[in-house]
């Protein structure tokens, strides 16, 4: 698109696009409980109802923790490793004791989630189903059990250089510490934008470290004050969104190239 003159031609648009092809991770499992078991719990149903729960959140868990680190933290070193855009910044941490922090700018169609709708179920994230239409069958030690499986489609769309940035090896009790301008340079790397869908991720530990570092020394206190709030919840507007998913200060020194 350009200016023209009144009455003047327009010039011919066009774009160019690629179609990229993402195959979806499945995610699924099963559970099963004997005949005399299920009878002794009050029933297969109560019994497969009190396991799902944690079941579910552990899967939850798991799958938090896959993207954090195969997917977008992976994506980020890669990226940044074959010159492509992405940054990583090393906070110079050695051995295994390190934090990482995250800045992800989500766009759609860039850089978002998938999945496959037909493997939901009636909106939840996992589709249950009953084994042999919820009867009695031989497993594979031949005991007769009841069962039931779960499942479900889900994968993580990446393409854009701009959207994912890192500081890795943070070792919070060796000093091995971010400065003030390199989360603001990781956020520009990003492009970040206050409009909520930028955000910083990182380890509670890394947030109150945050907090002590940067905010800490500046508080001005006075003889009434007996609520002290040290907690950075944003940084230029862009929100800290923290999980215990993270590794707690386990992480292995990360190359960057």
């Amino acid at each position: 698109m350009g200016f023209v003159a009144m009455d003047a031609p327009l010039p011919a648009v066009d774009s160019t696009a690629r179609l990229i092809r993402f195959d979806l991770a499945k995610m699924g499992g099963q559970i099963e409980v004997g005949e005399d078991k299920a009878r002794q719990y009050g029933g297969k149903e109560k019994y497969f109802a009190d396991k799902t729960a944690p079941v579910l959140k552990m899967a939850g868990m798991n799958t938090e923790r896959t993207i954090l680190y195969d997917n977008l933290r992976q994506y980020a070193v890669d990226r940044a490793a074959a010159g492509k855009g992405s940054r990583v910044y090393d906070a110079k941490g050695t051995g295994a004791a390190n934090y990482s922090i995250l800045a992800v700018r989500f766009e759609e169609g860039v850089c978002s989630g998938l999945y496959n709708p037909n493997g939901f179920g009636n909106g939840v994230l996992f589709d249950v189903q009953a084994i042999n239409g919820g009867n009695l069958y031989k497993d594979d030690k031949g005991v007769l059990v009841y069962g039931v499986r779960l499942k479900c489609d889900l994968g993580m769309m990446l393409t854009g250089d701009r959207n994912v940035a890192a500081i890795v090896n943070i070792d919070l009790a060796a000093g091995k510490t971010p400065t003030e301008a390199m989360i603001d340079d990781l956020l520009a790397d990003v492009r970040a934008t206050s409009s909520g869908r930028t955000l910083l991720l990182m380890h509670p530990r890394v947030q109150s470290w945050l907090g002590r570092a940067f905010k800490g020394n500046r508080l001005d206190l006075r003889p009434a004050d007996d609520n002290i709030t040290r907690q950075v919840k944003a940084w230029e507007g862009v929100p800290l969104l923290t999980s215990y998913t993270f590794a707690d200060g386990s992480e292995s020194k990360v190359s960057v190239g």
